[in-house]
């Protein structure tokens, strides 16, 4: 009897020194990790598309915590859930995601955040190795970056600060006035986009590029 208790107690507590909880992996690579290369990436691609939507001023930003929800992190947008995510940014009135009287998420943005949740919603972080800037054009460099982090604050419907970046036209306007160029470099305090990451080294040379060539579209 005595030699199964000791059993039993030896087994319990291996059993909970080898029970741990381990944080999500963080998972990485550069663009020439060609066995990852078609993965959605969440530093890049998902996180400064939903910062620039969901996560402002009022909404579910650090300060307001619109229903207890910070969506600035990867933690935040995976406590919401990601079918919870998917209701809201696809809901064209009502509690959708971002509310009225913003313009909802285009079709490819969501898409795209659809694409992540389905190969499992991971918290990838991308290191770029090249910056291409040989064909810097509003059409294939500069609107998608323009769409991804600053569009969800700056849209016809929802001019922050009196700034529209729906289309080329306009941004071509605030890019030759000078206001493109020195919110994406300012300090924290007036930095676009608002309450996200600064933008890459690349994407700040590209649009500088695309500005010293008069906006080509």
């Amino acid at each position: 009897m005595k030699q199964f208790i000791i059993f039993v107690t030896f087994s319990m507590l291996l059993l909970f020194s080898t029970c741990k909880h381990e944080p999500k992996p963080i998972i990485r690579f550069s663009n020439n990790d060609t066995s990852l290369k078609e993965l959605v990436c969440f530093n890049t691609q998902i996180l400064p598309l939903i910062t620039a939507s969901c996560a402002q001023v009022g909404c579910h930003d650090a300060i307001t915590q619109e229903e207890g929800l910070i969506l600035n992190s990867y933690d935040g947008i995976i406590n919401m859930g990601t079918e919870d995510l998917v209701k809201y940014i696809t809901l064209t009135s009502g509690k959708m995601m971002p509310p009225l009287p913003q313009s909802r998420m285009d079709i490819v943005n969501i898409n795209l955040i659809k694409k992540w949740i389905a190969e499992g919603a991971k918290n990838s972080i991308c290191n770029p190795t090249n910056c291409d800037t040989s064909n810097v054009l509003y059409s294939n460099e500069i609107a998608p970056i323009i769409n991804t982090y600053c569009k969800g604050c700056h849209n016809t419907n929802n001019k922050g600060g009196n700034v529209n970046l729906d289309n080329y036209a306009d941004v071509k306007v605030s890019t030759l006035t000078g206001k493109l160029l020195f919110t994406i470099n300012a300090s924290a305090y007036t930095l676009m986009p608002k309450g996200g990451p600064k933008l890459s080294n690349c994407n700040l040379r590209k649009i500088q590029i695309w500005a010293d060539k008069n906006c080509p579209q």
